[in-house]
C-alpha cells in the first residue's frame, strides 16, 4: 500500500474517533451521530481489502469492529434508559395530578364549611382515598410485589391556606411492603407481620423469638439413638429403656445394631422395636413422636440424617467430648424426660441445607443425584491434589466470587461453631436463619467470610479450565468428586431439626460456647494496679 493511502486511512480513523468521542457533559449524546459513526465504520470494514495489507491494518480493523459493537451497545442502553425515564416521569405526573385534584376537592369542601382544619382535612382525604380506590389502582398500576407510596409531598405552589400545606408536608407518607420468599407463584410467604402506620416499619411474632412446643396428646413412640462402641452408653440405654417402659408405658424404637446388643445383655428387652430394611427408615417420621440421642453432636447429626423429610423433636443428652447441641445431662435423665414428655418445652429450630450435585455429563433430570440434607456444613476442598481449588460461586443469579485456596465451607448457623469457626467464620445463634459462606485458607487476604440470607440459592461450579477436580463432603461424610463442569447447588431445606432446650435457645447457646470453647476465659485484671486520678 502506498503511503498516501495509508495516511488517508489513518486520518479517517482519527477523524472518526474524534466524532465518536464527542459527547455532552451528561454522558449521553444524540443517537444520530452514534448511528452515523457506526455506519461509517461498517462501510470502511466492507471495502475491498488492498493486497499487501500488513498486520497493523488488520489490528486496526479489529479495533474498529470493537468500537462499532460498543457504539451499538451504547445506543441500545441509551434507548432503554430513555424509555424507563419517560415511564417514571409519566407515573410521577399522574400521581402529582391526582394528589393536586384531591387537595382541591378537599379545600373546596373545607371552604364550604368556613374552614380547612388539619383533622377534617385528614379524615376527608381518607374518605376520598377509599372512594377512589379503583381509580388509584388504575393510575398507579399494580405494584403487588414492590413498594406502594400512597402519599406524595407536594411543592408549595398552590392557592390555599399555608397552614394546611405545612400540616400536609409534615405528615409521613404511608406505604405497603409485600414480598415472596421463592418465585412468583410460590405459596411460601413471609410470616412476619409488617406494620406501616405513618411510615414506620416494625415486625411482630418474629421467628427469632423463643419457640415453645406443647403436646396435644401424650407421646406414644420414642426413638433412641446411641453412640457406638461405648459400654457406658449401652448400659445407660438399657436402663433408660426399662424406666420408660415401666413408668411412661411408651413404645421404643432402636437401631438394629442396638437391639442386637441389648438382647445379648438381657433377653427381657425383646419388646424393643426396630426395622428390617432401609425402606422402613423413610417412614420413621410417621411412627416416632420423639427422638432421644445418647452421645455428642455427631449423634445428633446422625439422627437428623435419618429423616429426609419432617423431623420429630430431638432430646439430646451429652455423652460426648464436646457438645454444642447436647444441653441435657445423663445423670438427670429421669427428671429431664418427665419434663419433656409432660410439656410444654422450649425448642430450637435448627435449619438444614438441601444440596444437589449436578453432573455435567447428566443428559436429563433422572441422572441428577438425590438431594442430601446437612445440619452442620457442606465442604468443598482440593482433596489430595497439590493445586489450589478453582470454584465459581453464584448467589441466585448473581456472581459472588471465584474461590482460589484450599476450599469453601457452606454452613448453617448450627454449624457455625464447627468447621466454619475453625476456618475463621463467626459464631451465629442457631435460630438465626442464614447460610455462612466461609473460605478455607484463601489465596487472598481480603477474602473474608460472608453470611447470606436464608432464602437464597448458592451455586458452586468447578470451571472447565480448572487444573484439578474438587471434592465435596456433607457433614463430614458421603464424599463425592466434582469434576470440571460439575455443580453443587445448596438452599435452605424446608424441614428444620427441632431440638429440645434445657432452659431456652439463647441460654443454651451461650452456655455451650462457655463450656465447650471456654469462650473469652481469662484471668481478671488485678484491681491494685495503677489507676486514673
Amino acid at each position: 500500500m502506498s503511503p498516501s493511502k495509508l495516511d488517508s486511512t489513518a486520518s479517517f480513523g482519527i477523524g472518526d474517533a474524534s466524532v465518536l468521542c464527542s459527547q455532552p457533559e451528561n454522558g449521553f449524546g444524540n443517537s444520530h451521530p452514534l448511528i452515523q459513526s457506526e455506519k461509517a465504520v461498517q462501510e470502511l470494514l466492507q471495502q475491498t481489502p488492498i493486497q499487501g495489507t500488513d498486520e497493523h491494518l488488520i489490528e486496526f480493523s479489529e479495533a474498529l469492529r470493537t468500537v462499532a459493537k460498543a457504539l451499538r451497545q451504547a445506543a441500545e442502553g441509551k434507548a432503554v434508559a430513555q424509555a424507563e425515564a419517560s415511564e417514571w416521569k409519566r407515573r410521577y405526573e399522574l400521581e402529582r395530578a391526582r394528589n393536586l385534584q384531591m387537595e382541591r376537592k378537599e379545600c373546596s369542601l373545607g371552604n364550604s364549611n368556613g374552614h380547612c382544619e388539619g383533622g377534617r382535612f385528614e379524615n376527608s382525604t381518607n374518605n376520598l382515598v377509599n372512594c377512589n380506590q379503583s381509580e388509584e389502582h388504575s393510575r398507579i398500576g399494580s405494584l403487588e410485589h414492590g413498594i406502594c407510596s400512597h402519599e406524595v409531598l407536594q411543592n408549595a405552589e398552590s392557592d390555599f391556606d399555608s397552614d394546611a400545606i405545612h400540616s400536609k408536608m409534615m405528615r409521613k407518607a404511608s406505604f405497603k411492603l409485600s414480598w415472596r420468599s421463592k418465585g412468583e407463584n410460590s405459596d411460601q410467604h413471609k410470616q412476619d407481620i409488617v406494620y406501616f402506620e405513618r411510615g414506620n416499619i416494625t415486625t411482630a411474632e418474629r421467628s427469632s423469638k423463643q419457640i415453645t412446643l406443647k403436646w396435644e396428646s401424650q407421646p406414644q413412640t420414642l426413638f433412641i439413638l446411641t453412640k457406638p462402641n461405648s459400654t457406658s452408653v449401652r448400659i445407660l440405654c438399657a436402663e433408660m429403656i426399662r424406666w420408660l417402659r415401666e413408668q411412661r408405658k411408651v413404645n421404643i424404637y432402636v437401631e438394629p445394631r442396638v437391639k442386637a446388643e441389648l438382647l445379648v445383655e438381657s433377653a427381657d428387652l425383646n419388646y424393643v422395636q426396630t426395622w428390617k430394611d432401609d425402606k422402613e427408615i423413610l417412614l420413621l417420621h410417621t411412627k416416632v413422636d420423639l427422638v432421644i440421642t445418647l452421645g455428642g453432636d455427631g449423634t445428633v447429626l446422625w439422627a437428623a440424617s435419618m429423616f429426609k423429610g419432617p423431623v420429630p423433636p430431638i432430646v439430646p443428652f451429652s455423652l460426648g467430648s464436646l457438645g454444642f447441641m447436647t444441653p441435657f445431662h445423663s445423670e438427670h435423665y429421669r427428671d429431664c424426660l418427665d419434663s419433656v414428655l409432660t410439656g410444654p418445652i422450649s425448642i430450637t429450630l435448627r435449619h438444614r441445607l438441601q444440596c444437589h450435585v449436578i453432573r455435567d455429563a447428566a443428559k436429563n433430570e433422572h441422572e441428577i443425584n438425590e438431594p442430601i440434607l446437612v445440619l452442620n456444613e457442606v465442604t468443598i476442598d482440593r482433596g489430595i491434589s497439590s493445586f489450589l481449588t478453582n470454584l465459581e460461586c453464584y448467589c441466585d443469579n448473581s456472581f459472588v466470587t471465584c474461590v482460589q485456596g484450599d476450599g469453601l465451607i457452606l454452613s448453617t448457623t448450627s454449624g457455625s461453631t464447627a468447621y466454619s469457626l475453625a476456618a475463621g467464620g463467626s459464631m451465629v445463634h442457631p435460630q438465626v436463619p442464614g447460610i455462612l459462606f466461609t473460605p478455607i485458607c484463601p489465596h487472598s487476604l481480603s477474602f473474608r467470610p460472608l453470611i447470606l440470607p436464608e432464602h437464597v440459592t448458592v451455586r458452586v461450579q468447578v470451571p472447565f479450565n480448572s487444573r484439578s477436580p474438587a471434592w465435596v463432603s456433607f457433614d463430614g461424610k458421603d464424599r463425592k468428586q466434582l469434576a470440571a463442569g460439575d455443580t453443587l447447588v445448596c438452599s435452605m431445606a424446608p424441614w428444620p431439626v427441632p431440638t429440645a432446650c434445657q432452659v431456652d435457645s439463647t441460654e443454651d447457646f451461650l452456655q455451650s460456647i462457655h463450656d465447650g470453647l471456654h469462650w473469652n476465659l481469662r484471668k481478671t485484671q488485678a484491681f491494685d494496679g495503677p489507676q486514673d486520678l
